[in-house]
């Protein structure tokens, strides 16, 4: 879909590699079981109640049956009843949680709105750049969230995509993080020109910082980043920024989502 070349699909698969290395059970072959397209429906149908009354566990329940249902209609000769019944259990889980309610309950007119209005929440955060002390909010999942609830309108789903708007509203509420006004931005700061550089991607500290192992003191960030939210987020957002006419908004936005995800020293989901 992206046209990537060579030498990113190798690393792509490098990371994967180490990926199901490390995830142990989650990569054991699943039974020998025919496969019934029928089956896929399931996958929508239990995400349901897990919307329902506003955002639950960050939007996963909609960001995994999303891209699972987008990705078995790729491969139908997945759709085979222990992998349908892990998915819709996964949701079930989710819709036990109690939803987090939004204090805006007016609803999108449509998902181009929602899209807007995400980035407009993101550019809410602009005085946090340079000021990594500052947790951040899960910008990760409100973009993920996002880019999942445009892809079911994408995939037929209107319905359901209008059904997510309460729980994607709740979402991008966070409130902007107060700063201290004696506090000034760091002069070292990770610009947007030094992320998209080859020689951050290949620091010897950073690569130690991302490869550690998740503490919520000095490294809540840590390992996670690797374990496919790289992926996630990043082709979630190159799919949203589509939608965005305003390229200004779109390098600021850029700015606050890469640093926070990317730089070590920034923390926050």
């Amino acid at each position: 879909e992206n046209n990537l070349d060579e030498e990113t699909v190798a690393v792509i698969k490098k990371q994967l590699d180490a990926l199901i290395k490390i995830g142990g059970v989650q990569f054991e072959p699943l039974p020998d079981e025919a496969a019934d397209e029928s089956l896929l429906g399931d996958v929508t149908a239990a995400m349901i109640p897990a919307m329902e009354g506003g955002l639950r566990a960050h939007g996963h329940a909609v960001i995994f049956a999303s891209l699972s249902t987008r990705a078995l209609r790729d491969v139908p000769q997945m759709v085979q009843p222990t992998l349908i019944k892990s998915l819709c259990g996964h949701s079930r889980a989710i819709a036990r949680k109690p939803p987090q309610k939004p204090k805006d309950e007016m609803p999108y007119a449509d998902t181009q709105a929602m899209i807007e209005a995400t980035f407009d929440s993101l550019t809410r955060f602009k005085d946090l750049l340079g000021r990594p002390s500052i947790r951040r909010p899960n910008f990760t999942h409100m973009t993920t969230h996002t880019e999942a609830l445009m892809n079911l309108e994408l995939m037929g789903y209107k319905d359901l995509a209008k059904a997510g708007y309460p729980g994607h509203r709740a979402h991008i509420e966070a409130p902007v993080p107060k700063i201290d006004p004696g506090m000034s931005q760091q002069d070292g700061r990770v610009t947007l020109e030094q992320i998209m550089n080859k020689d951050y991607w290949e620091s010897e500290v950073n690569i130690d910082r991302w490869n550690r192992n998740w503490n919520q003191t000095d490294n809540a960030n840590g390992y996670w980043i690797a374990f496919g939210h790289l992926f996630k987020v990043l082709y979630s957002y190159n799919r949203l920024i589509t939608r965005i006419k305003d390229q200004e908004k779109v390098r600021l936005c850029s700015e606050i989502l890469l640093e926070r995800y990317f730089n070590p020293e920034v923390q926050g989901g």
